[in-house]
Formats: C-alpha cells, structure tokens, sequence
C-alpha cells in the first residue's frame, strides 16, 4: 500500500523554522517493517503550494496521505488536505501531529476533507490503519476500534480508541533518512545560530515528567521518559555523517538530560567514535538536572551550546507555572555551563497569567545579570494540550484565539491584567537592554559564519522587535 506524508508550509505566513521531519521519518520507516511503501513530500522545505503538492500526490498514486499538524500551520494544513480532497476524492486523508493529538475532534469539524485523526504516536497506528485499508475498501468500525490512537466518524458520532504509548522506544528503527534527505535542507535551524552548516536533527528519548502548566508535552508523549538505545543513537548519528554529510546534530528531546545516566552513556559512545561532530540542544535542558561531571561530559562529546529554561526572573510566577526551579540555583548552574565552555540561550516567558508588570521586570533584571550568550523572551503562548490552554479556554478567554499566531514570538494572547501596549513595550525592552551591550554583540558577530544566518537573524529579530502577522 502506497502512503505518501506530507510535511506542510506555512501558507502567505513565515516559517520560523524548517527543519528535517525526524517524525515522518520514523513513521515511513514503520510503514516499510509492515510492507507498505512510504514516501515523504517536504512542501516546507521546497516551498510547494497545496496545488503542487496534489500534483505530487498525482504522480505518488497514493492510497493514503497523511499531513502533519503543528497548531500554528492549521490553516495551511486545512488549504493542503482540500486541494488533495477535490483532485483526488478517493484517496484516504490522515492527520497527525501535535495538534491532532490534543484537539482531533476540531480537526474534523473544522478540516472534514479528513477521514482519520491520528491522536498519539504513529509508528503503530498507521501500519495498522493501512493494513485495514488494504484489505478493506471501507474498514468497519469492529476493525478500526482495535487501531490504537486512532479516531474516526461513525455516523454523527466521533470515535476515540483507546491511547497507547509505545512502552520501549528502543525497538523503533531510526527514521528513513533517505526519504527525509536532510542534506537538502537550507540552514534555517531551530537555534538560529550554530557552528557547521549541515545540520540534522534528532530525538534520543520521549516524555516528561514535569508539570509545567505551559507546555503539553507530557501529556503528549507521556510522562514516563522512555529513552533508546543509546548504541542506536550512536549509530544514527554515524549515518547522517556519513551517508549524508551532516556536521552538527541538534538533539530535539524535551530534556536530554532527564536520565543522566543515559545522557552520559550517549555522550561516552560519542568520545569514543570521534567523529569530528558537533552538537548541540536548541529546545532546553533543565538545569536542575544538571552537574560537573555531567557537564564536563558533554563538552568532550562535542556540545557547544544548550538552551535552558528559565522562564521568569520572579519565584511567585515560576511556581504558578509549576516549574519546580528554584531562582537561587539559576546562576550557578549557568556557570556551570559557561565554565566548561557551553554556550547557553536563555529562554523566559512574558506575560504570563497571574504575572504582574513588576514580574516581568524582574524577568529582564535576572536576564541581565547572568552568565548568558544569548536570551529569547517568549511571548506566553496558550498551546493547545497544556493546562493553561484547557484553562483559559473553560474560561472563555480563547474565543478569538487565531492558530496562525500560535507561535512563541508571536502575540496570539494577551492576558486581561496587562495592557497590550504596555506589554509590547517590556518585550521590546527585554531584547534591547539584553543584546545592546557590546559583551553581546561582539559574541554574537563571533558565532556569525555566513549571510544567509545574518538574513535568518534579521528577519526573526524583526519579527520578535514586531509581534503580529508577517
């Protein structure tokens, strides 16, 4: 059975970020173990329009098509599935993603060209849903109810089948990296800054199992971190070096040092190998996880930079966002970092409910005073599968909520207790007090190797300096 994934653009809107999808990876590389033939359309990367991409889809002859969902890219989602849907009414229309797994109901009602929502991980589910198709031209709900993840229509009704998380991530295989082609893809990283030019990225665990009310990820992928073998890892990593020229890895986990036995297991395979490879961890680390050993670690393996989350400069806020960190730990794990050479990207979050001009101020002192190479003030964004988003739906206050702007330098939500352009004003001022100081600038041109990384800076400053529609 042939299934084509499509990972989308962001239609007349711009993409923060185009990276290789590690996600259809992982799920082509689980179609081929059940027999079906995989193939893996990157309209982000290439730019194709939902015209495009059902010619592509002209070419594939598919049986199924999937479509990846992130909550900001919905309505080019939405544009994709319809232009596929008219050309192509038979085809089988499957979403997936983030976004299908905390809100699949709303992707019917809102998209209906689709016929299936894939609510958890896929590597399960889709082999089994193709398997289904394959052997029925319309599969019946007695069968469809044993697809874990999975929810349909039946008649006027949805149908949610029971979750599944995949209990030992270490039987999945590595993705299909030669449908992904990551050597393809432009420098437009996660990061913004890094130090070689062919980057790939990758995952070593999934979960977590903390309770940030602003993030869903554990909700997502379950509390419980369920990490591969770190041999596979190795071996993934020894690939896209070889096989596709990669030079530095970004490692994408929600925390990669959640179990530091493993981390320190990857990081001593990774000496070990010397691959003259460099790595680094854009989406955080916890610094409460942290220690020498550890750290010192990873330096020898090759990382050169880690974002970590910081959050709030105020112990009121972080403890309404549950966070379990405590400010006074802040600047010595930062030191930590520094001393063992590690860059450090310090992300916080304004305007956060409950939070107080005078909170965000003291947001803005703290990122002043420590140790950092580089700071991102979020904008709070309400995600969809976080407690808040539930929380301030229930309460109304998400009615004019617009997906496109669901993006963290984006302003799609502004909480009743701070004026909007009292609000602009303090982000606008936390970026300027950080970066205009000549300590930063100058390490900033330092880290600088190409004009295409100038002209990705310039245009995400723009948008940061510039919240709204661009």
């Amino acid at each position: 059975m042939k299934v084509l994934l499509i990972d989308p653009k962001r239609i007349g809107l711009e993409s923060y970020l185009i990276i290789p999808s590690y996600s259809l990876g992982y799920i082509s590389t689980a179609l081929r173990r059940a027999g079906h033939e995989p193939s893996v359309c990157n309209a982000a990367r290439d730019g194709l329009m939902p015209e495009q991409v059902a010619q592509n889809v002209a070419r594939a002859r598919p049986h199924i098509v999937g479509i990846s969902i992130f909550t900001p890219y919905f309505s080019s989602a939405a544009k994709y599935a319809e232009a596929i849907r008219r050309r192509f009414p038979e085809v089988f229309l499957v979403a997936g993603g983030p976004h299908a797994i905390f809100e699949p109901e709303e992707i019917f009602e809102r998209i209906p060209s689709f016929d299936f929502v894939v609510s958890g991980e896929g590597e399960e589910t889709l082999p089994m849903l193709a398997g289904l198709i394959e052997k029925y031209d319309n599969p019946p709900k007695s069968e469809l109810e044993n697809v874990p993840n999975l929810v349909f229509r039946d008649g006027e009704e949805y149908f949610h089948t029971p979750r599944k998380i995949i209990g030992d991530i270490s039987t999945l295989d590595p993705p299909a990296w030669d449908l992904i082609e990551p050597n393809r893809f432009s420098l437009f990283p996660n990061g913004i800054f890094t130090m070689k030019k062919r980057i790939a990225p990758i995952i070593t665990s999934r979960g977590c199992p903390f309770p940030c009310t602003f993030c869903g990820a554990g909700r997502a992928m379950g509390k419980k971190v369920r990490h591969r073998n770190a041999g596979s890892v190795i071996s993934e990593i020894e690939t896209l070096h070889k096989e596709y020229g990669i030079e530095e890895i970004h490692i994408m986990d929600d925390n990669f040092v959640a179990d530091r036995a493993f981390a320190i297991e990857v990081c001593e395979k990774l000496i070990e190998k010397n691959m003259n490879i460099v790595w680094a961890c854009p989406t955080g680390v916890r610094l409460d996880c942290l220690d020498d050993e550890l750290v010192a670690t990873m330096k020898r393996a090759g990382c050169y930079s880690t974002a970590v989350g910081i959050e709030s400069g105020s112990q009121q806020v972080l403890d309404l966002m549950k966070k379990k960190l405590k400010l006074e730990m802040i600047p010595e794990k930062i030191d930590l970092l520094r001393k063992h050479g590690i860059r450090v990207t310090g992300f916080f979050i304004l305007g956060f409910p409950g939070e107080t001009i005078s909170d965000m101020k003291k947001t803005i002192e703290l990122s002043m005073k420590l140790n950092l190479n580089r700071a991102n003030f979020f904008n709070f964004t309400p995600f969809p599968g976080s407690d808040l988003f539930d929380r301030l739906r229930s309460e109304g206050k998400l009615k004019s909520l617009n997906y496109d702007e669901t993006y963290i330098h984006s302003l799609s939500y502004c909480d009743d207790s701070i004026p909007h352009e009292e609000f602009i004003k303090i982000q606008r001022r936390a970026h300027f007090r950080f970066y205009l100081r000549p300590s930063i600038v100058l390490g900033l041109l330092r880290e600088l190797h190409s004009f295409s990384q100038l002209r990705i800076i310039m245009q995400r400053s723009l948008r940061i300096i510039f919240p709204g529609n661009h």
